[in-house]
C-alpha cells in the first residue's frame, strides 16, 4: 500500500499545546515507560469505539465503479429479455425487484438495502460523466467542483483530527476543488496490508534514533528551525502561500504519523476468516481498511473498483469483477450493522452511466446514460426500498426518472450538508455547495 500525499495545502493557525502534544510528552517523560504503552492503547481503544455513542457523526462511504457498471448485469437484470444476457435474476421479495444472479451475497442482504433503478444523465463520456457523479453538477471548463468526498470533508470532517476528513483509495487522486486544501484526500493507491511512511522515528518516543540524537524532539526542534529560515526566505520573495499551503498538509501528515489512531490503517492485525470475508483481492482489503477507517471516524470514504467499461466481453468481465464487489460489500455491511454504526454511513455503490442493453458485435456492452443504477444502504436511507421502473429490456424508464443533482441533493438531506453555502471560485462567481435544481429523493429518507 503506498501512501501519495496531495499537492493541496492551506495555512493554519499553529496551537501552543494539543492533546496529542501532550500524548506524545507524557510516552517520552521519564515515568512514562511502563505507563505510556498501556495509555496510548486506552486511548486508541477509547477514540475507535466513539462510533458507539450516540454522539457520532454522520459518515459516507461511496464504492465507485468506475468504467460503467452494465445495470442488466447488476442491481436491474431482465432475465429472458432479448436483452438480458446469460445471468439470471435473484429475486428479493422487494416488489419486483431482482439482484443480477452474479451477486447472490448481495442479493441475500436487500432487505437492508435499496435502490434507484431511473438515475439518468446527458453525459455519455467518461470524463464528463465521472465528474457529473462526483460532483453534482455538469462539468463547467470555468469551475472547480469539489468532489463528494471533499464536500463531506468540509460539512462533517473534522480537518483538525488525528485522521484525515476524506480519504480515497484506488483511482486517481480527486482534488478539493474551490474548497480548503484540507478537504483533499488523503490518498491510497491500492488496498494492501499496511500504508508505508506513516512511521516517523522523531514522532515516537519510544524510537532509538540511531544517530548519536539523544532526544528526537531536539533533533525535531533543529530541523524546525533550519525549515523557518529556508521558508522565511522563499517567503520573503512571494512564495508565502505555497510555504503556508505546505506547512498545513505538513502538520496534518505529523498529526497522523505521530498518532495511536493510524493503527486503523494497518490490515495486518486482522484475522485470516475477515479477510476472506472480504476477498483476497486487493478491492477486498480496501474494502476492509475502509470499515476500518469508518470505524476509527474518517468521515468520508471513496474506494474504486474500475475495469467496467465493458464494451467487448462484457459478460465475463462482469462476473470476474462482480466476484470481487459481492463479497466485499456484503461484509462491509454486516460489519457496519455488527458494530452499530450502519444507521450513520450512508454506503453509496455507483459508477459513471450503464451499459447499451442491446449487446454490440464483441459481446460488449457500450455507453448508455439514458438510465443506470445506484445502491444505497445505511445513513438514513430507507431500506427496502425502490426507487423507479425500467421497461422489460432495460432501455427506457418508465416510472420516476431521477436526475444526478436530485441524488446529491438526497445526500445533503440525509448528511446534514449546508445545501446553500456559497463559495467564490476564481471566476468571483458565487457557486452553492449543492445543485439548488435537485430535490431530494423523498421515498429514499426513512
Amino acid at each position: 500500500m503506498r501512501f501519495v500525499p496531495s499537492p493541496d495545502h492551506r495555512n493554519v493557525e499553529s496551537r501552543l499545546f494539543t492533546r496529542r502534544e501532550l500524548v506524545r510528552r507524557l510516552a517520552h517523560g521519564a515515568v512514562a515507560g511502563a505507563v505510556a504503552p498501556a495509555f496510548l492503547d486506552l486511548f486508541t481503544r477509547h477514540a475507535l469505539a466513539a462510533g458507539r455513542s450516540g454522539a457520532r457523526k454522520k459518515q459516507i462511504v461511496l464504492v465507485w465503479l468506475d468504467g460503467g457498471p452494465s445495470h442488466l448485469e447488476t442491481f436491474d437484470p431482465k432475465p429472458g429479455a432479448p436483452t438480458g444476457g446469460p445471468f439470471g435474476g435473484i429475486p428479493t421479495g422487494i416488489g419486483d425487484w431482482q439482484f443480477s444472479s452474479i451477486l447472490p451475497e448481495l442479493a441475500k442482504r436487500a432487505p437492508q438495502l435499496s435502490v434507484v433503478r431511473t438515475l439518468t444523465s446527458k453525459e455519455s463520456s467518461h470524463g464528463r460523466a465521472r465528474d457529473l457523479l462526483h460532483f453534482g453538477y455538469r462539468p463547467n471548463p470555468s469551475v472547480d467542483y469539489p468532489t463528494l468526498g471533499a464536500i463531506a470533508a468540509l460539512e462533517i470532517g473534522d480537518s483538525d483530527g488525528d485522521l484525515p476528513p476524506f480519504v480515497q483509495i484506488g483511482g486517481t487522486p480527486r482534488t478539493a476543488g474551490h474548497l480548503p486544501p484540507e478537504c483533499a484526500p488523503f490518498f491510497i493507491a491500492d488496498g494492501q496490508d499496511k500504508v508505508a511512511n506513516l512511521d516517523c522515528p522523531d514522532c515516537d518516543p519510544q524510537a532509538a534514533t540511531g544517530d548519536g540524537v539523544a532526544d528526537p524532539f531536539a533533533e525535531r526542534d533543529r530541523l524546525e528551525v533550519l525549515r523557518g529560515a529556508i521558508d522565511g526566505e522563499f517567503r520573503e520573495r512571494g512564495g508565502g502561500r505555497t510555504v503556508d499551503l505546505f506547512e498545513t498538509r505538513r502538520r496534518a501528515a505529523r498529526r497522523l504519523m505521530a498518532s495511536p489512531l493510524k493503527k486503523a490503517f494497518d490490515l495486518t492485525d486482522e484475522s485470516p476468516a475477515t479477510r476472506r470475508r472480504y476477498g483476497a483481492r486487493s478491492f477486498g482489503s480496501s474494502m476492509l481498511l475502509a470499515r476500518r477507517l469508518i470505524e476509527a471516524g474518517v468521515a468520508s470514504i471513496e474506494i474504486e473498483l474500475p475495469g467496467f467499461d465493458t464494451h467487448a466481453d462484457n459478460f465475463t468481465r462482469h462476473e470476474k469483477l462482480c466476484s470481487q464487489l459481492d463479497p466485499a460489500l456484503s461484509a462491509l455491511v454486516d460489519d457496519l450493522v455488527e458494530r452499530g454504526i450502519y444507521d450513520q454511513t450512508l454506503v453509496v455503490c455507483m459508477g459513471e452511466f450503464g451499459r447499451t442493453p442491446t449487446a454490440n458485435a464483441g459481446g460488449g456492452r457500450d455507453h448508455w446514460p439514458n438510465n443506470f443504477c445506484v445502491l444505497l444502504g445505511g445513513g438514513g436511507i430507507k431500506p427496502a426500498t425502490v426507487v423507479g421502473r425500467t421497461d422489460e429490456r432495460g432501455e427506457a424508464i418508465l416510472e420516476r426518472p431521477v436526475q444526478i443533482a436530485d441524488l446529491f441533493a438526497t445526500f445533503a438531506e440525509l448528511l446534514g450538508f449546508e445545501r446553500d453555502k456559497e463559495f467564490n471560485p476564481s471566476t468571483r462567481r458565487p457557486t452553492k455547495l449543492i445543485d439548488p435544481d435537485g430535490a431530494a429523493v423523498r421515498e429514499l429518507i426513512g
